[in-house]
């Protein structure tokens, strides 16, 4: 109003000016007055993109300390069967995360302490290969630095132990392995024999008895002596 007034009004005196705002202030709003709106503290935009965090850590990150802490009842420990860490979050990991989590969330609301540590398997020839379409040399050292990229990559929302997950390279896991090795092995429970090991003649590697898939209809005419 002011600037509308300096172009069209030179020359006017201090007092219209004053005036001239003072009638502008008055004329903006005539209902302020007669309207009883709510009073709150909302703010008056969502700005979701940066107050949404505020509310998923206290569902998450900040909700995990504090019931290991304050809930009354036992310890109650879900051990998370780790994913590779060879690739991006697919559909696979959504349901594994998520469904643990109900569980997790389940026992906590039941009052339990919810040890939840997730963790990542990072060997095994799926890393490898992943590894490899990158390069073909240096196999150990890429490969390392390949789980440790997707263990970032693949960090989720879900209630855990995020910043402490155990990682299967890390030397205190693999010193740990050796000695439950060990032990099994003064128990007898590891002996030597001979059986047949399933080969991918693709992959150029050992198969697990799981891996293997079987025409039904097949009828084989080998015989095993």
């Amino acid at each position: 109003m002011r600037l509308s007034s300096s172009i069209f009004c030179k020359g006017k005196s201090r007092n219209f000016w004053s005036s001239t705002i003072i009638l502008a202030k008055a004329s903006e709003s005539p209902y302020t007055n007669i309207i009883l709106l709510p009073k709150t503290k909302f703010p008056l935009r969502a700005k979701a993109a940066k107050r949404e965090h505020l509310f998923r850590d206290r569902c998450t990150k900040d909700l995990y300390p504090w019931q290991l802490k304050n809930n009354p009842k036992g310890l109650f420990i879900l051990h998370d069967g780790p994913p590779y860490a060879n690739g991006n979050v697919h559909s696979g990991h959504a349901m594994n995360k998520i469904l643990k989590d109900i569980v997790n969330r389940y026992k906590m609301l039941q009052g339990h302490k919810v040890f939840y540590r997730p963790g990542w398997d990072c060997h095994g020839l799926p890393i490898e290969l992943k590894a490899l379409e990158q390069i073909r040399i240096n196999i150990r050292k890429i490969a390392r630095e390949k789980d440790i990229s997707e263990v970032d990559k693949q960090r989720h929302s879900v209630m855990g132990d995020w910043a402490n997950p155990y990682l299967t390279l890390s030397n205190d896991y693999e010193i740990r392995q050796l000695r439950v090795l060990t032990d099994m092995i003064k128990n007898g429970h590891i002996y030597r024999q001979l059986k047949p090991v399933y080969w991918s003649t693709s992959s150029k590697s050992a198969l697990a008895e799981s891996e293997l898939e079987y025409k039904e209809d097949h009828v084989s005419k080998s015989i095993h002596v």
